[in-house]
């Protein structure tokens, strides 16, 4: 029988076989493909190592915090204070978040960017725990567009717009 720490370290084990894949990927095929030959922020060669680095460093902090923790388990820690939690019901919000951003992967293509992440953030937020429906909406809609000026304007990224070609010239 597989105990949770064994599992633990399989998970962390697969997370560094991730990091050295694309590690390896960004040194050898893509510098033999001319895709990472230089120039502008090591052309696409960047996001995947920023993407590494970042798996890295939460890989490494919970190992830290699997060794040298508390020594409680994760159901310890998601156990309702009388016992009653079942491994079943630990699943519906992390089920409902990856409903909610599937549906907005699906909807990006059709309804754009400006018109899906607003109420995809609504949504999460909500799903989180948050039931003021105006700061809901107000924190939303600033998330939106600050993330939108942020790639348009600062990284050049063409932001899908949708059927009815919304994009807001900064």
């Amino acid at each position: 029988m597989i105990t949770p720490k064994q599992i633990s370290w399989l998970i962390t084990a697969f997370f560094v076989l991730v990091i050295a894949v694309v590690f390896q990927q960004i040194h050898t095929s893509m510098t033999e493909q001319g895709i990472a030959s230089g120039g502008p922020y090591d052309n696409a060669a960047a996001y995947p190592r920023a993407v590494a680095v970042a798996i890295g460093v939460l890989v490494f902090i919970q190992v830290l915090i699997d060794n040298f923790g508390s020594g409680r388990t994760v159901r310890e820690h998601l156990r309702t204070e009388e016992g009653t939690g079942t491994e079943l019901s630990l699943l519906k919000r992390p089920t409902l978040l990856l409903v909610i951003f599937a549906i907005y992967l699906g909807a990006l293509n059709t309804l754009g960017y400006h018109l899906s992440t607003a109420p995809m953030i609504f949504a999460i937020m909500w799903c989180c725990g948050s039931r003021q429906a105006l700061r809901l909406v107000l924190v939303a809609l600033v998330m939106s567009f600050v993330f939108a000026y942020i790639f348009e304007k600062f990284l050049n990224v063409v932001l899908p717009g949708g059927i009815f070609a919304l994009n807001i010239p900064w």
